[in-house]
């Protein structure tokens, strides 16, 4: 898998283009299927958001031929609205996986285009595998090229680089090739946009569902003679070039990398900058026989964080998932840091919750990596986490994401329909049409206890 023998926009569409199932590693294929079933639980616990639903409303009057799933309500649209609505109901929460070296959120950008392409396309679940790979292998080396300037400069990589990774994964479904497929790239960079100024706000998980439709967009355009220009990654003028100050013009050696490999999930329902501290404060109340600390406590995290998810006081169910204050205290007070009310208007105005974060310090220190905390109660009791390694035994991964699937869609469907959507999700490359698979997901949702339509009922 090594890029460097050609222009960067060939090699990358290439290396998207060449993959195939066969030869993908086991557990490759292994951490896409339990991407899927994160992607599928997280989208299906966030889809009565009201967010959500304001998209809905708004794809429906303005009708489309139905030819991909809504998975939340199992009723269909255009496969752009699909992918628009479906990716940005399963950021809400901002609990799905993330690839911490890209800085995009995967599944979210990705598995919406892919979903909805194969069903209409009736792609084999072993096609879609391999173009979630694939999307995703790319979208982390255009990361490489843009460099680590691109997200400080204000910047959401998920709506941008993710763009590029979705159009990849759509054009593998589109059946595109060589030059069709460059100038789908090209597509996807002038489409794509998103900007970390409005995070804490519904438009950050907007911007998850707008790089899944940008991706499918751009593939269709390309596939139906649409053109751009064939080195948008490479030319003085092109993408990295404008959007970062430290771009590269050629890609690293990445020969035997599988980006795929490096995804990290999620099981605290916030920001991955705030994954660490949680684990911190976890760690200290149980040094403390789960008492609560007294006194002040600092939380020491990467300087980039304090941008992205200090907000001292949240407002807003989505503010308080961009606070380590509130995300801490929550884990130090016992609260469930996945539980729906632990972000609802009660939990932000609670007596303990907000003394607890008045307590707390949040400082940067420059010689921390990314997805590291320190957390200190007073001069004894200090606490060191690392979040940022991937899990390598993937059968506890497993065994994690279901009871994390259960968790968010306990109430929401039966427990043996949660049983049945874990099995379809770990299954989906054995169905010989994608079709038949998302048939199989209406079905279940449809046989819902409770309609994931109505925003009312769950908020």
């Amino acid at each position: 898998m090594d890029c460097r023998n050609t222009s960067p926009t060939a090699a990358l569409a290439q290396l998207g283009q060449a993959l195939r199932y066969a030869e993908l590693p086991e557990d490759v294929r292994t951490i896409a299927r339990h991407s899927l079933l994160d992607w599928l639980s997280v989208l299906l616990a966030g889809w009565s958001d009201p967010a959500v639903q304001i998209l809905v409303a708004q794809a429906t009057e303005r009708g489309a031929r139905p030819r991909a799933t809504l998975l939340g309500s199992a009723e269909r649209l255009d496969l752009v609205d699909a992918a628009l609505i479906n990716g940005t109901a399963s950021h809400v929460l901002d609990f799905d996986d993330a690839h911490l070296a890209s800085r995009v959120h995967a599944s979210v950008v990705l598995w919406p285009a892919v979903v909805a392409v194969g069903e209409h396309r009736a792609s084999s679940g072993r096609e879609a595998l391999t173009a979630f790979v694939a999307g995703l292998e790319v979208q982390a080396r255009i990361a490489d090229l843009v460099g680590n300037d691109h997200y400080r400069r204000g910047w959401h990589s998920t709506a941008t680089l993710g763009s590029f990774g979705a159009t990849l994964a759509a054009g593998r479904l589109f059946e595109l090739e060589g030059g069709t497929l460059r100038h789908a790239l090209g597509l996807a960079a002038t489409l794509t946009g998103g900007l970390r100024a409005v995070f804490g706000t519904p438009c950050k998980p907007l911007h998850a569902g707008r790089a899944a439709a940008n991706g499918i967009t751009a593939a269709d355009l390309a596939r139906r003679g649409f053109t751009s220009v064939e080195d948008i990654l490479e030319r003085p003028d092109g993408y990295p070039a404008l959007v970062s100050g430290n771009a590269r013009q050629e890609l690293p050696d990445t020969a035997g990398r599988w980006a795929t490999r490096e995804l990290l999930f999620k099981y605290h329902a916030s920001c991955y900058g705030t994954q660490a501290p949680v684990e911190a404060a976890l760690a200290l109340r149980a040094a403390l026989g789960g008492n609560i600390p007294a006194g002040e406590l600092s939380v020491e995290v990467e300087p980039q964080y304090l941008s992205v998810c200090n907000l001292p006081e949240p407002r807003t169910a989505m503010e308080a998932r961009f606070s380590i204050r509130h995300m801490v205290a929550l884990a130090l007070a016992g609260w469930s840091t996945v539980d729906e009310r632990s972000f609802s208007a009660a939990a932000l105005a609670d007596p303990q919750l907000t003394t607890l974060r008045q307590h707390l310090h949040v400082a940067a220190d420059p010689a921390l990596p990314r997805a590291h905390a320190r957390l200190r109660a007073g001069p004894n009791l200090e606490f060191g986490v690392d979040a940022s390694r991937p899990e390598h035994d993937l059968l506890e991964q497993r065994r994690r994401l279901c009871a994390k699937s259960a968790q968010l869609l306990a109430g929401r469907l039966e427990a043996a329909a949660i049983d049945e959507l874990q099995a379809l999700a770990l299954a989906v490359d054995t169905f010989d049409d994608l079709g038949q698979w998302t048939g199989a997901l209406r079905r279940l949702v449809r046989s819902a206890t409770v309609r994931f339509s109505h925003a009312e009922e769950f908020h």
